[in-house]
């Protein structure tokens, strides 16, 4: 039986990877293990995970949110006392520094935002 369609690495995701990644990646699609394997990483099992808690510096309130696959998310309004959360440096986004999940393409390995 063959399930690799499950496995398979979403296209939003597949269009956040670097060009040569990408070019490798566009004959087939790529599934996750493959991916990491043409990065020269060790493929595991752990599936990207879509949802993280955000705690707000300011006033230490969390929500939970889905974070984007196709894009940084670099701002993010707390409901509770509306400050506007920014990256800390040398983040690429929101849920990497405020989060309790890193972003999706972190998850892999990789950054969401272009160089």
């Amino acid at each position: 039986m063959n399930d690799t369609a499950d496995h398979r690495l979403p296209e939003p995701l597949r269009k956040l990877l670097p060009p040569g990644l990408q070019a490798l990646c566009a004959s087939s699609p790529c599934t996750r293990g493959e991916l990491l394997f043409k990065q020269g990483k060790k493929p595991t099992m752990n599936p990207v995970i879509l949802e993280s808690v955000l705690t707000c510096p300011n006033c230490w309130f969390a929500r939970q949110e889905t974070m984007p696959t196709d894009a940084c998310q670099f701002f993010y309004e707390c409901t509770r006392c509306k400050t506007l959360l920014r990256p800390n440096p040398g983040d690429c986004c929101v849920f990497c520094s405020y989060g309790s999940v890193k972003c999706p393409p972190m998850q892999l390995g990789g950054c969401c935002c272009p160089a």
